[in-house]
């Protein structure tokens, strides 16, 4: 059975990366728990709810050789509470765990068999590519809150991911896209040839969570593996792996409503739009709709809100613009998101015509862009 001593901080790291994983709802009473088990040198621990499975190592002091499975939040959260820095784990009779400090600190906390648990799937490398984990993640974090967190909407609950043949570099492109059927968010990262044997004929779908889990699991890795096996994804780091499956669903022809040709644009101070869209965003009650209209003129834009139940607000800021004048309304909201995103300070924002949707970009943002669909200026005061 089971025996070992190991540091309080070492154990925390995986199983406080496991807690957003493991479903605590579920009806399998055994994927609340996590999976620890031993080999002759390190500790084990795994959790997953059937689409994200999690595996992390760990060094250990190992007296006898075992497997057990246990409450991944009761484990952690006593874990986190122990007044040691090291911490004894035996197994006992009945799938019981001890967890003791000294005669004077001792818990007990019931198991299941560990046969019971679905196994960590065992994956492919040779499609895949060697990625800095930090780039990664920063993808992730440009693109995710655009995508669309109504579940019937499968092929757009998650992160469309493709890989694009980059031609005249050596290498190619890593894709990631996300639309709520509202606004889209596109990100690109150029990946070397070295290393990299990725390959991605039509692109697949990261569930949103996964993605999520993504950033918490490697934010302090360096180097990852990022690449696929049949219907799953994989990202290997130093010491956690995540093993995904992928979201059957096709994503929609998002290429067809990307502006190739820009006739109209104008830029602006982020800061200064961002401020002006906020305050005028204090007059909605609703979460998601904050309508704003924008009527562009040279040298400034008067944003005014669309809807006057609560209050009504206009104000004024400078912009960089030199043609016609004209008018369009959109959702504060999606506006705002984007520009927290994003890194530059002055912002592009390409909008060919009324019906076309707002295209925005900036310098400090290389391969990043946000596409907003426009609202139909019905009057003076209303807008859908």
């Amino acid at each position: 059975m089971l025996k070992l001593v190991v540091d309080k901080d070492e154990i925390l790291r995986p199983l406080a990366k496991v807690q957003g994983i493991v479903d605590k709802k579920n009806i399998m009473s055994i994927i609340n728990n996590v999976y620890v088990y031993t080999t002759d040198q390190e500790l084990f621990i795994e959790a997953t709810d059937l689409e994200i499975s999690y595996r992390g190592n760990l060094p250990c002091k190992i007296y006898e050789q075992g497997a057990l499975t246990v409450s991944a939040s009761k484990i952690h959260d006593i874990i986190r509470e122990f007044p040691s820095d090291k911490i004894s784990i035996t197994e006992t009779e009945g799938n019981w765990i001890e967890l003791s400090l000294s005669d004077n600190l001792l818990f007990r906390i019931a198991g299941l068999p560990p046969d019971e648990f679905p196994r960590f799937r065992r994956i492919n490398l040779d499609n895949s590519a060697s990625i800095q984990a930090q780039d990664l993640i920063r993808m992730i974090s440009k693109v995710i809150f655009s995508a669309s967190h109504e579940d019937h909407k499968f092929a757009l609950s998650g992160v469309f991911t493709e890989v694009i043949r980059d031609e005249g570099s050596d290498g190619s492109i890593l894709r990631m896209v996300t639309s709520d059927g509202h606004r889209l968010t596109l990100m690109d990262l150029h990946v070397p040839s070295e290393n990299n044997t990725l390959d991605l004929d039509e692109g697949v779908i990261i569930p949103r969570k996964a993605a999520q889990e993504i950033r918490k699991v490697f934010s302090e890795d360096n180097e990852i593996r990022f690449g696929l096996d049949e219907d799953f994804c994989y990202v290997n780091g130093k010491t956690d792996q995540l093993v995904i499956r992928l979201v059957d669903g096709r994503f929609p022809d998002y290429k067809s409503i990307i502006p190739v040709v820009r006739k109209r644009f104008f830029s602006f101070e982020k800061s200064v739009v961002s401020g002006a869209l906020k305050r005028l965003s204090i007059l909605y009650a609703d979460v998601l709709f904050k309508g704003v209209k924008a009527s562009v003129r040279q040298g400034s834009a008067e944003l005014e809100s669309l809807n006057k139940e609560y209050g009504e607000g206009r104000e004024v800021v400078p912009i960089d613009y030199q043609g016609e004048p004209f008018e369009i309304a959109f959702n504060a909201k999606y506006m705002l998101d984007a520009l927290s995103v994003m890194d530059s300070e002055t912002i592009r924002v390409t909008v060919n015509d009324n019906d076309s949707p707002c295209l925005v970009e900036g310098e400090q943002d290389p391969g990043f862009m946000a596409l907003i669909m426009p609202m139909t200026i019905l009057n003076d005061d209303e807008s859908e």
